[in-house]
């Protein structure tokens, strides 16, 4: 709950960081994955050609929204970026994770296309299917209270330069996590491949 404020109240950092921010950054209490490191001050993660990227204590009850920022300038080729939620360090990894997902490549006959799977045991939320750089956020409601967790997730992905092909596309997923547990970490996966970039995540109500 925000902080009520009288005439003469001296705000402290506190003050204003948990009451005035619009996003406040998140600073994992720990990060994991080969090629994993984060600042302790500004909370930003950055990768160098990482598998995995998981994020612990980012996500905290006090906020009911989150966004994560990611910009991976180098990937491998070939590679799938999926998503989990994680708690007390530990993936949740059960077949919960329902997607929605709308996608628009280059000059793809078949594109824009609307795929709907459900029962996974990962949120997909980005393609890539070359060497490309890749740039987007995911937003996540609720995920730290004992609630279904929803996700949207908006990307763009590139060779550079850009071609009409279908190496370039444009993503929009949506995602809910059916059960109803408390998560505060998350891990991206970067299936058959590695990437090298940043990420960040900020809360908001």
């Amino acid at each position: 709950m925000a902080k009520t404020f009288v005439s003469g109240d001296v705000l402290t950092a506190s003050d204003v960081n948990v009451n005035l921010a619009t996003f406040m950054p998140m600073i994992p209490t720990s990060v994991a994955g080969t090629g994993v490191a984060y600042s302790t001050t500004t909370g930003l993660v950055t990768l160098t050609a990482a598998t995995t990227a998981s994020l612990n204590g980012v996500f905290t009850s006090t906020y009911a929204r989150y966004v994560l920022h990611f910009d991976f300038p180098t990937t491998s080729a070939n590679i799938s970026l999926t998503a989990r939620l994680r708690g007390t360090n530990v993936d949740a990894s059960t077949a919960v994770y329902d997607i929605q997902q709308n996608i628009s490549r280059g000059n793809d006959a078949a594109s824009p296309a609307s795929v709907n799977s459900l029962a996974q045991t990962s949120w997909s939320f980005a393609n890539n299917t070359a060497t490309r750089l890749h740039y987007g956020s995911m937003e996540l409601v609720r995920p730290a209270t004992a609630t279904p967790t929803m996700m949207i997730a908006q990307s763009f992905s590139t060779l550079n330069p850009a071609t009409a092909a279908a190496t370039t596309g444009v993503t929009l997923k949506g995602g809910l996590h059916r059960d109803s547990i408390a998560y505060d970490g998350i891990t991206i996966i970067f299936t058959g491949g590695n990437a090298t970039g940043t990420m960040k995540v900020y809360a908001y109500n």
